[in-house]
């Protein structure tokens, strides 16, 4: 199976500036094939499997959304359209645009990590000083798609490109068998919430649940917070009523 790529490419005349607001050929935002582009890549992968997900999801959400374009000079009015959504690229209906390095940093922020503007020169320094991220730079990661996982960010070594890988590669190897939950599941029902690797506001955050997103219930611990099931050794959240309810 091909590994495939999600990224802001060009307007809509091929361009980097000019075009209108929104994906006027379907192509200005697209997903396709991983390459081995000719700058070289270098792999930035989420330490978090949730953080990862996500970036993929909203990815993948922003190349079939088109009311999303491309357009250099207007690269920004992606992050304020989506903004009032959680940064969820696929509740967008204002057409609006972006670049291929801003869209990146609108997925990075659904994903709850926090990040200040880039382009491609700075995107591996920005990214790397939240210490969400490590950074692969072997050739088993950068001259092939083999090991690439979905989630991972491409940079090419200078200035240039950035993209998300949507798929894992052929030879990742697949996730430990998680555990069986409780049949119930735990609904976010505010507009988002931290989940924390310990059951109470001590613990660390791991990951942002967003207004909507359900995860299998676990367990109630003696605090009252949720165990839910995710990649985590243990994961859980609130168990107040203006967050969270199971369901």
């Amino acid at each position: 199976m091909a590994v495939l790529i999600g990224n802001a490419v060009c307007d809509e005349h091929g361009k980097a500036k000019g075009g209108e607001s929104g994906n006027q050929t379907g192509k200005e935002l697209r997903v396709q094939a991983w390459y081995k582009n000719k700058k070289g890549w270098i792999v930035l992968r989420p330490k978090s499997p949730e953080v990862a997900e996500k970036i993929a999801q909203d990815c993948r959400w922003a190349c079939e959304n088109m009311a999303i374009g491309y357009n250099q000079s207007k690269r920004n009015t992606l992050y304020s359209a989506a903004k009032p959504f959680g940064f969820n690229c696929k509740d967008v209906k204002t057409p609006c645009e972006c670049d291929c390095s801003s869209l990146v940093r609108v997925c990075i922020l659904y994903a709850g990590v926090k990040v200040n503007d880039f382009n491609t020169a700075s995107e591996v320094t920005r990214l790397m000083n939240t210490g969400d991220f490590e950074k692969l730079t072997d050739s088993m990661y950068t001259d092939s798609s083999s090991y690439l996982k979905r989630g991972d960010i491409l940079v090419t070594a200078t200035k240039g490109h950035t993209a998300v890988v949507l798929n894992d590669g052929p030879k990742v190897s697949p996730p430990d068998p998680k555990p069986e939950p409780t049949g119930k599941s735990v609904k976010v029902v505010g507009r988002s919430v931290n989940v924390r690797n310990e059951p109470d506001k001590t613990g660390r955050i791991l990951f942002i649940a967003h207004k909507g997103e359900t995860f299998p219930l676990l367990s109630v611990s003696e605090s009252g917070w949720y165990e839910i099931l995710t990649s985590y050794p243990t994961a859980f959240i609130t168990n107040k009523p203006k967050y969270t309810k199971i369901v």
